[in-house]
């Protein structure tokens, strides 16, 4: 491989080079200028056959270019824009450019790296949310055909201006450039996040990308490197002990882990849907500590060294905390059967134990013992008829989370999103900017989300003030902008 371009270098008549942005086997990556699209930024990724072999590099060459026309067809908000594929002649040879839109952000190795040096990882709220968002886009491109084949925290980037995970580096054409070069099988993907069947036999199809996109997962839930949390007897994944999480989240992730293909989810539909008993409700999007809410429900944290997520949902906004969050209804609707049946259970251990001690095989005490034994027979038989009888009336039995939780003395909540939208501002660059002024009021709160109790209402009431003031001042500033354009 010859040395990189320097910086200033215009590529095609068109892309300034800036700078380097990484280097591989086939070539380099460079952050560039678009000149003819107003010095827009972008990113040129050479490709340089010559550099293993002359042999192979017609035959890379027509790989690479075959499977850059696949990714030509990819049009997704949360994969970066393919723009263009051309050829550039040098003195010693050719020289193959893919160009894509540039995303600014940072990836989520860099993000999990700041958090490790504030001994912090990733919530299991914000692992449910990354894969709500994630997932999607997985299923696309698994449509179209597609196997990313190297997803890793590296790979995808939280982009910066909305906040939602971006899917970079494609494996599919490292795979085109690799099997020209090497051999008729492609192995293509990061040791400890790609499966078995892709590593060792080259076979990658989309519940390969579930497996590496879990290993993703459980790395940011645990910060540890993905190698490290395998078994290397049985090549299990023991994640389960450095954090702790939800039993049915635990189920899901798993699932996605299993060594057998078959054993797998099929898709990422699959996935969502599965999540979907996980988090009914939709995970919110913000980055702030705090959200004001209608039905300030909070749930207790299950585990230390996590950060919490919050900002605007589908629905109303309810407050969260870092770990988990509230069982669905249908979790808490089985805790009377259970009860019952445990009851039960204890009740005819307890007759039982006094029956044998009683009866001494007589006749009369065997008759008797058959007339009890009847009888709980006969009882449990009508409980398992009964309960299912009774059960769709115990969700209706439950009194509402609104009737259950005090209502605040002192600065009632407004309907925030609401009084945002009229106003025409950003409803999570509100949140955030109270919360803000909130930790710089009361900075040993940052980070402890606020509890429903009796010792947090003054703060829940603070919250609330500091709300409704920036919303005055956002309406006063509004009005005097309207009266100096009318002037």
């Amino acid at each position: 491989m010859g040395l990189p371009l320097p910086d200033g270098t215009i590529v095609q008549n068109r892309y300034r080079i800036q700078r380097v942005l990484g280097q591989g086997g086939f070539g380099r990556t460079y952050l560039a200028q678009d000149t003819n699209r107003f010095n827009e930024v972008c990113v040129l990724k050479e490709f340089d056959p010559q550099s293993q072999g002359s042999k192979h590099a017609q035959k890379a060459e027509e790989l690479f270019t075959r499977e850059a026309k696949v990714l030509h067809q990819l049009q997704h908000p949360q994969i970066p824009q393919f723009r263009e594929l051309f050829q550039v002649k040098t003195q010693n040879h050719d020289l193959l450019f893919l160009v894509q839109d540039y995303v600014e952000g940072k990836t989520y190795e860099e993000l999990l790296n700041d958090r490790r040096n504030q001994h912090l990882t990733f919530s299991e709220l914000e692992a449910v949310q990354l894969l709500q968002q994630l997932l999607p886009v997985l299923e696309y491109i698994h449509r179209s055909g597609i196997v990313h084949r190297d997803i890793s925290p590296d790979n995808i980037i939280l982009r910066e201006r909305d906040q939602k995970p971006v899917l970079i580096d494609f494996g599919v054409v490292k795979a085109a450039a690799t099997q020209a070069v090497h051999s008729a099988q492609t192995l293509v993907g990061k040791p400890g996040y790609a499966p078995i069947e892709q590593l060792h036999k080259g076979k990658a199809e989309p519940s390969s990308d579930l497996y590496a996109l879990a290993v993703t997962i459980v790395v940011l839930l645990t910060g540890r490197e993905a190698q490290s949390l395998f078994n290397p007897r049985d090549l299990t994944c023991q994640w389960k002990q450095y954090t702790n999480t939800s039993t049915l989240f635990a189920q899901v992730i798993d699932r996605m882990l299993s060594n057998r293909p078959s054993d797998r989810y099929h898709s990422a539909r699959e996935v969502l849907d599965a999540l979907t008993m996980v988090a009914p409700v939709a995970m919110p999007s913000a980055r702030s500590a705090i959200v004001p809410s209608k039905q300030p429900q909070l749930a207790p944290p299950t585990h230390s060294g996590t950060v919490a997520l919050a900002g605007k949902r589908n629905h109303r906004s309810s407050m969260m905390t870092t770990g988990s969050y509230p069982r669905p209804w249908f979790e808490a609707a089985f805790d009377l059967p259970l009860a019952l049946m445990k009851g039960t259970y204890k009740a005819l251990k307890a007759v039982f134990r006094l029956m044998f001690g009683i009866v001494r095989f007589t006749v009369f005490g065997i008759f008797k013992f058959i007339l009890k034994l009847l009888f709980w027979i006969l009882a449990i038989v009508s409980l398992i008829w009964l309960v299912p009888q009774v059960f769709p009336y115990v969700a209706k039995s439950v009194p509402s989370v609104d009737k259950m939780l005090p209502k605040p003395k002192a600065v009632q909540a407004l309907d925030y999103e609401a009084e945002c939208q009229k106003l025409g501002i950003n409803y999570n660059d509100f949140i955030a900017q109270v919360n803000n002024e909130f930790y710089r009021k009361y900075p040993d709160r940052r980070g402890k989300p606020l509890s429903q109790g009796q010792t947090d209402e003054r703060l829940r009431s603070e919250w609330h003030r500091i709300a409704q003031n920036i919303l005055s001042q956002k309406a006063s500033d509004l009005q005097s902008q309207r009266k100096l354009a009318e002037y």
